[in-house]
């Protein structure tokens, strides 16, 4: 009697090569290889890449959150540099002497017509040694 004998199956071929395993990036992605021997051995370095991606998704949300900051500062200190410029040409045309001159006559002061007089004292006018030394006063 002869023994029987477990035949292979005939695989079709359609013209393109099959891989045989699938490769790694379908493994990883189905999960089967966490049926690897070596699986366990991995499972550290793993643990270590998802929360290295969790900590650069966090920094990218941080960087994110920090640049809308930064552009809304920005916003506002063209805001505020925009009133500046505006309030001190404001100041400018106020302090002008013929607008106060203007302002005043309102409140019935008027600009003076005489120019002004230089007043002298008489003790700036003499010497500089007598100013520190006075003779008997």
């Amino acid at each position: 009697m002869a023994e029987n004998s477990y035949k292979e199956p005939v695989k079709e071929t359609t013209g393109k090569k099959q891989k045989k395993g699938g490769g790694v990036l379908s493994s990883l992605l189905n999960g089967s290889f966490l049926t690897f021997e070596k699986s366990p051995g991995l499972l550290p370095f793993l643990l270590f890449l998802s929360l290295l991606a969790v900590f650069f998704i966090g920094n990218t949300y941080y960087a994110e959150k920090k640049v809308r900051n930064i552009e809304n500062m920005r916003h506002e200190v063209t805001e505020l540099r925009t009133i500046y410029i505006s309030n001190k040409a404001e100041l400018m045309y106020l302090s002008n002497q013929s607008e106060i001159a203007r302002r005043l006559s309102e409140k019935g002061i008027v600009e003076s017509t005489i120019p002004p007089r230089i007043v002298r004292e008489e003790e700036s006018r003499r010497n500089f040694l007598l100013r520190i030394f006075p003779r008997g006063k």
